[in-house]
């Protein structure tokens, strides 16, 4: 018996090269349609964490001020002390880890500064506390001072609006937290509704330099002289610049300025760097999502807040008791 041969009819089909082509631009197409959505919804993930990682931290200290008669205190002695968020730790299902600290024994020992770690601690300061991280933050929230490796934080306590010398963390700054502040909410005579309690920041690029890499990252240190807490901020914010810190949001257990405050002189996520100003400075609230920043309020609630926010309106929300209820933000 003789086998016929295939007919044209019968041979499988396949793809030309032209065929192929098309397919491949039409799934590139549709990839990049859809890339940025997926982006998006991610953005959008992270940013809910981060809400409510402002929330749990607000209703930590709403527990403290219930529990101790006012917020968590920062350490008043100097910029070595302990932080007030380092006080809160119990009320964030952190309270093992706050057993390993002991508030009667100092934070850095030494002389002015030439201060050094505490010993005891040697095993703590580089622990990452997830709940005073943002997810949407892309940066090290490690930072090596004097060979000690420390962990950092997003979440900063607000210090006041920042005007003037209100950025100073050694006297009341008009907002809730200074060096040795004690507040209670009944100091809170704008509302707590009108006063931000805490609000985000970006964690440092960990670069130090002469020339600016990345003003949301890093700080700047003004030429010219003055003693601390006698030149205003707008003072500052003119002058030159002598060099730039990558250090910011780097040490979460103590209470230097630029590690755990925060003020309202810049508004969120401000083309101008922060300014580093005798171990004070003004830092402003700063973040990965696109158009502004998240703050808790003392009320417990969370907000967001856009970049194009009224200045004067967002320097009210960091003072407790200026007589001004802001406007819409």
């Amino acid at each position: 018996m003789t086998s016929l041969p295939f007919s044209s009819s019968s041979r499988r089909g396949g793809f030309t090269l032209v065929e192929l082509l098309v397919v491949i631009a039409i799934i590139g197409v549709l990839i990049g349609l859809l890339l940025p959505a997926v982006q998006q919804a991610r953005e959008a993930a992270r940013r809910m964490q981060c809400s409510n990682n402002l929330k749990q931290l607000a209703l930590a200290a709403h527990n403290y001020e219930s529990t101790f008669k006012a917020f968590p205190y920062p350490a008043e002695d100097s910029n070595y002390g302990y932080s007030a968020q380092a006080k809160i730790l119990p009320f964030i299902e952190q309270g093992n880890f706050q057993d390993r600290i002991d508030f009667s024994q100092p934070l850095m020992e030494g002389v002015s500064y030439l201060k050094t770690l505490n010993p005891i601690y040697n095993d703590l300061v580089g622990t990452k506390i997830e709940v005073l991280l943002c997810p949407s933050d892309p940066g090290d929230p490690l930072y090596v001072d004097d060979d000690i490796t420390w962990a950092g934080g997003n979440y900063m306590m607000n210090a006041g609006p920042g005007v003037d010398t209100q950025y100073c963390s050694t006297a009341d700054t008009g907002g809730l937290f200074w060096r040795g502040s004690v507040i209670r909410f009944r100091d809170i005579t704008d509302g707590t509704s009108n006063t931000i309690l805490m609000a985000e920041t970006l964690l440092g690029n960990r670069i130090d330099s002469t020339d600016l890499v990345d003003a949301q990252t890093q700080m700047r240190s003004t030429s010219g002289g003055g003693s601390p807490c006698s030149v205003s901020a707008a003072d500052l914010d003119a002058r030159s610049v002598s060099s730039y810190y990558g250090r910011r949001a780097g040490q979460w257990l103590r209470n230097l300025t630029y590690h755990s405050f925060i003020n309202g002189y810049f508004p969120p996520n401000s083309a101008s760097p922060d300014i580093l100003f005798h171990g004070d400075g003004v830092m402003g609230a700063r973040s990965q999502h696109p158009g502004g920043a998240m703050v808790s309020l003392a009320d417990g609630s969370v907000r967001f807040v856009g970049e194009t926010v009224d200045l004067s309106t967002w320097r009210n929300l960091f003072a407790r008791n200026d007589g001004q209820v802001p406007g819409e933000y």
